[in-house]
């Protein structure tokens, strides 16, 4: 880890959480990952081997803490990793409000459904088990069809092949569109209208999707009137 060489509370934080890929670590084990590859599968980009350092140096810092359970290595947050959670969020809050633009190589539908998945609430999900099948147009091949099973006692399960339950809604979009749906960017209604999102299938399963899996918390943080640039 880089010293920074001065007394400041900030330089001395930055020195452990200003890592490359480190502040994305801690989002997944904050989310409650506990396992490498369930970790990896949040920070696609991030090569297994980097992880791996990562969470060595985050265990020697003193905010993560390895455990082996049933032979398994578990990576669990100390007192001091989970007290970054609400710096995580105005972190969030302030990335929606003022770095607003999304560029194109940072559409990803594995890790929007990952995101819709976290997010959901079943409470409101229907009573009775419903399927809705997900088809990205755009999306690289392997990752263009997911299926989503919603119910409220079971939560959402987000599958990449075809789980054999009778489908209710079929929604054809591509990755951008859902994304900004999901962030709050546009609406429901208007990627509907303006059919940049189309649902086919079971009436009342259609008008009640948009319920069902709602959109990120940080949808409503209100956006700067001029966000900052985000150059190459």
């Amino acid at each position: 880890m880089k010293r920074y060489g001065q007394h400041c509370p900030v330089a001395r934080a930055a020195e452990i959480l200003a890592e490359r890929w480190t502040l994305l670590v801690i989002r997944e084990l904050l989310w409650g990952e506990d396992r490498f590859n369930a970790i990896a599968r949040g920070v696609p980009r991030m090569s297994p081997s980097l992880l791996a350092t990562r969470l060595r140096e985050l265990s020697r810092a003193g905010l993560v803490r390895r455990d082996v359970v049933d032979g398994e290595p578990r990576y669990l947050l100390t007192p001091a990793g989970r007290e970054l959670a609400p710096l995580m969020e105005q972190m969030a809050a302030w990335g929606a409000r003022w770095m607003q633009e999304i560029r194109p190589d940072e559409f990803d539908p594995a890790l929007l459904m990952l995101q819709i998945q976290r997010e959901a609430e079943p409470a409101r999900m229907p009573e009775r088990a419903a399927t809705v099948q997900v088809h990205f147009g755009d999306a690289p091949s392997g990752q263009r069809r997911w299926w989503l099973v919603l119910s409220r006692s079971g939560g959402l399960d987000v599958c990449d092949h075809d789980p054999g339950f009778p489908v209710s809604v079929w929604m054809d979009t591509e990755v951008p569109s859902l994304t900004r749906v999901w962030m709050g960017d546009v609406t429901w209604s208007a990627a509907l209208r303006d059919e940049t999102l189309r649902l086919t299938g079971d009436r009342d399963a259609c008008r009640a999707l948009p319920g069902w899996l709602h959109v990120s918390p940080f949808a409503a943080v209100e956006r700067a009137e001029s966000p900052l640039p985000r150059h190459p």
